[in-house]
């Protein structure tokens, strides 16, 4: 059965020290000295995550936060600056979600639980070189520009949407049918780079 990882409970407590919406952070300023935040946020509060999602538990406060977890994202932020490199930011974050299962239509659970590393750049030029450059390492860290505040909401939604699967389905089911005995034909569900890359030039 999809659940939490229980290993991770002790991390998931520290995280409910800060329940809702986190102000925008100077993730350089993190990094320099080091530092973390931490925090939980509802689910439905990241409305562009769950626009094509089926309905998902509803919590107000940090007690509505059911035994299964269900509803919250939990999220920690985490700095580092080493003499020789660029500054840089692990983002680890957790949730289960439900998703619409694409082969027989029921809603199934999906468990979210990355870790990814962003290197700090002050511009996009810097950034989009540096990239160009570790094209195809998949464990060059992401460049991130961050030369002001950043919404640390709108970078767990980003990676949420990034790890949902772009079919998803049960290991095991059978495909939903018509009334006449028919299967149902797949809902084609748009995929999440494209949803990000238009979020980017909208921005612009």
């Amino acid at each position: 059965m999809v659940g939490l990882p229980a290993s991770d409970e002790n991390w998931r407590a520290q995280c409910q020290v800060q329940f809702g919406m986190p102000p925008k952070t100077d993730l350089r300023r993190l990094a320099q000295h080091n530092g973390a935040v931490v925090g939980v946020i509802p689910v439905n509060r990241m409305t562009r995550l769950i626009q094509d999602l089926p309905g998902q538990p509803h919590i107000r406060e940090l007690a509505d936060i059911g035994a299964d977890g269900r509803g919250a994202v939990w999220y920690e932020f985490r700095g580092s600056s080493q003499q020789g490199r660029r500054p840089r930011v692990w983002l680890k974050v957790q949730a289960l979600l439900t998703l619409t299962c694409q082969r027989c239509l029921s809603d199934m659970l999906f468990l979210v639980n990355e870790t990814v590393q962003f290197e700090l750049f002050a511009d996009e030029n810097t950034a989009n070189a540096v990239e160009a450059v570790d094209e195809g390492d998949p464990d060059a860290p992401e460049p991130l520009v961050a030369d002001g505040p950043v919404d640390l909401v709108q970078m767990v939604e980003d990676q949420l949407i990034l790890a949902v699967p772009y079919v998803p389905k049960h290991h095991a089911c059978e495909p939903a049918k018509t009334s006449a005995g028919e299967p149902v034909e797949e809902v084609k569900r748009e995929s999440p780079f494209k949803v990000l890359e238009g979020l980017k030039r909208g921005s612009k």
